[in-house]
């Protein structure tokens, strides 16, 4: 059944709670500035859906009040200009957990969400709101923090030692590998360049910004997902950007365009073990060129699939990192401020045996627009059952939320085509 809705630099750890914060790195004090010159502070989060009658508020409150003092990262906060976390006052569950009925508004309830201002400090700067929609037959968990404390993945390990009934092992960590090319590879390629708009910009999406984000998603099975991937001979986050390139490839044709290439950033986590429940940034942002110029899905998997392989196996990830931990926060905000890169793309895998208070989530995203110039950001995130693609897109690019549902249709498109396992052999011949 598919179901369409629209709607190391890391620093500190989990600690006793008198420990002395560590040190922020380059990417949290640059995030930091958005507070300093009265921008909006850029938000990351995840929302995880739930059978309806799952749980409670109160049960939800109390659960918070008895985890979050013992998580570092949810009692910090980057002040601008400082290179040490800042304590934050102690979270209370009653002012960081709230929630509502929303029947028959659950995708307008939950972009205004996204749209609300964190809380004010010294309170730490997330919180989490629960949305009952009974028409729907769901109870929707969304979690935010500031993006400045801590990234995607780190967002998605904070919220699962806070809600989980067990503890859950959470997105894979990153595991270093032997040394490799070092940062001037990452600097050649970086996604702080400058790219000619039509790489960057889908026809149709020139409009100016809202500054109102919005959800648009689309569910599969997550066993269908694999069994697509298992026929090609390829792997699931493969897979899974061949067929974003094929729904960025048919939306522009929509638009009366020919397809063409786009750029698109693509995070890498630095993420350990370790550092699961640490405060900081911990990803480098590498660049793909997603072939959608290209009409065979199997030449665009091969394409993709390329140039994967090649930043994993390239080193790039980890001298990229030491080079960026040395650009100065101000050049970085600016980065950001005014994007060269306009589409972001990442994919988060949530193993079997999550559940909260009982309950087995029906299917999790990815909320993210990393800085105000950003179109739109996609977001794979596999729980046991379900592959949810979500994208979080710019209020005033309203076509923008047909992406899913196109993307589930170019995953169709690899399901039946012809090719396949001996797609796989002759690409690892080349």
């Amino acid at each position: 059944m598919r179901v369409r809705m629209v709607s190391g630099g890391v620093g500190g750890a989990r600690g006793a709670v008198g420990a002395r914060p560590g040190r922020t790195n380059a990417l949290d004090r640059a995030f930091a500035l958005f507070h300093a010159r009265g921008a909006v502070p850029v938000v990351v989060g995840h929302v995880l859906d739930f059978p309806a009658g799952s749980f409670t508020l109160d049960d939800l409150r109390a659960r918070v009040a008895e985890r979050a003092p013992g998580l570092e990262a949810l009692r910090l906060v980057a002040t601008p200009g400082a290179r040490t976390w800042t304590r934050a006052a102690s979270p209370v569950a009653a002012a960081h957990v709230d929630g509502e009925r929303v029947d028959g508004r659950l995708a307008e309830a939950t972009d205004a969400v996204w749209r609300a201002p964190l809380p004010d400090r010294p309170a730490p700067g997330w919180d989490l709101r629960v949305l009952t929609c009974e028409a729907e037959r769901v109870q929707r968990i969304c979690f935010r923090v500031d993006h400045s404390v801590v990234d995607g993945v780190g967002a998605a390990h904070l919220v699962a030692a806070l809600l989980a009934d067990e503890p859950a092992a959470g997105p894979y960590p990153y595991r270093p590998p032997v040394p490799g090319r070092g940062a001037l590879g990452w600097l050649r390629s970086s996604p702080f360049g400058r790219f000619p708009e039509h790489e960057t910009v889908p026809p149709g999406c020139g409009a100016a910004p809202s500054g109102l984000p919005a959800m648009a998603y689309a569910d599969v099975p997550d066993a269908e997902l694999r069994a697509v991937a298992s026929r090609w001979g390829a792997g699931v986050n493969d897979v899974y950007l061949t067929a974003v390139t094929g729904a960025l490839a048919a939306f522009q044709e929509r638009q009366g365009a020919r397809a063409g290439d786009l750029r698109v950033v693509m995070p890498m986590s630095v993420r350990t073990a370790e550092a699961r429940l640490a405060p900081g940034n911990a990803a480098l942002p590498a660049v793909l060129r997603l072939p959608c110029a290209v009409t065979d899905p199997g030449e665009r998997l091969a394409a993709v699939a390329g140039q994967t392989r090649a930043h994993k196996g390239s080193g790039l990830r980890e001298g990229g990192w030491r080079a960026l931990l040395r650009v100065p926060p101000a050049l970085l905000y600016r980065g950001m401020e005014r994007p060269a890169f306009r589409l972001v793309t990442s994919h988060i895998h949530l193993p079997g045996g999550y559940r909260v208070l009982g309950a087995p989530p029906l299917g999790a995203s990815v909320f993210g627009l990393n800085s105000p110039g950003m179109l739109g950001y996609f977001s794979l995130t596999r729980t046991a059952d379900t592959a949810r693609l979500t994208v979080v897109h710019d209020g005033a690019h309203a076509a923008v939320a047909t992406l899913p549902d196109l993307w589930v249709e170019a995953l169709d498109g690899l399901a039946g085509h012809p090719g396949g396992k001996g797609w796989a052999r002759a690409s690892s011949r080349s």
